[in-house]
Order: structure tokens, then sequence, then C-alpha cells
């Protein structure tokens, strides 16, 4: 038996595109180390390697990015995961999990990238 036919949906994509781009890096201790448009971080539920971003502005709407990366601008980064949502219940916030090599939770340094439509 053949599998089903995948439905194809037209999008139609805007010509141009506008948007604002924020970004906050987090040391593994939870501080706000650097960002735009970042107001603060910290750690989410006291629960290892739960942390949450708050940005000065809604990001409902925007698409995130995470990377485990060093909060100064050089060295290695240590070896992990990430994972990134909505934070439940605030407009503003990202939810961010690390994780260490093997999976287990970890506290971890991130770089987070929000990119959202213009306001």
């Amino acid at each position: 038996m053949a599998p089903p036919k995948a439905a194809h949906h037209r999008v139609t994509a805007p010509t141009h595109a506008s948007g604002q781009v924020l970004f906050a890096v987090v040391t593994k201790t939870g501080h706000l180390y650097r960002g735009l448009g970042a107001q603060s971080a910290g750690f989410d539920n006291h629960q290892t390697g739960e942390y949450h971003v708050l940005f000065k502005r809604g990001v409902r709407k925007c698409a995130y990015t995470g990377t485990i990366g060093t909060a100064p601008p050089s060295g290695t980064p240590p070896l992990g995961q990430i994972s990134v949502a909505g934070l439940p219940g605030h407009k503003a916030g990202v939810f961010v999990k690390t994780v260490d090599s093997a999976g287990n939770p970890s506290y971890q340094p991130f770089h987070l990238v929000v990119t959202c439509p213009k306001l």
C-alpha cells in the first residue's frame, strides 16, 4: 500500500520582511550577561537547568533560537543541549531548559535569539 500523499498548501510570503531581533546571553548562574531588548533572566521553578528570560516587549508571535555558549565573548562553550519555548503566563518571556551531553539537567550558559515581527 502506498503512503498517503501529503497535502500541499500554498503560502504567500511577503516580498519584503521587517522585524526586530532581540537577544540575551545568560550565565549558568542565571545572570543576564548582555542582551538587546532583554530585561532580565533567572532560574525558573528552581529546577536544575531551567531558566526564564524576560524581554521588554511581547514575544508570543516570535521565533526563539537557543544555543549553549559562553557568556564572555570568547572561550570554549561546554557540551550540552538547549530547548526553548514561550514562558507560560508571561507574554514577554521565554522558557529555557539546558542539559549536559548525556541529557541530564544541567546549569549551562546560553545564547537566546528572538526574532519578532515589527510592532
